[in-house]
């Protein structure tokens, strides 16, 4: 081979390596706007997370409070029956007992 053409294969091989460099370049800044935009999209989720965990929590709360109040007037409203019921038995017991 003359010269020329090793100049020539020189040339060609360090343009060929500068070509790679900058597709490397060009490739990790790509990746490093796609690990970016990756790191917001996770923060967003993670606060979605958190403020659904809280009104999920809320809703719990809330509907146990509401169970409570339903059992009480529940327990008040079967109380409220047996003194009723008690009640018309002992006057159904005094019309009842007179007669014989």
């Amino acid at each position: 081979m003359t010269i020329a053409a090793y100049q020539t294969l020189y040339e060609s091989s360090v343009a060929f390596g500068m070509r790679k460099a900058l597709q490397a370049e060009q490739g990790k800044a790509d990746m490093e706007k796609r690990i970016s935009e990756l790191e917001t999209d996770k923060r967003d989720l993670e606060r979605q997370v958190n403020e659904l965990k809280a009104k999920c929590e809320a809703i719990e709360k809330r509907e146990a409070e509401r169970r409570q109040v339903e059992e009480k007037k529940h327990s008040e409203e079967i109380q409220f029956l047996k003194r009723t019921n008690q009640q018309l038995k002992t006057q159904l017991e005094g019309i009842i007992a007179p007669k014989k």
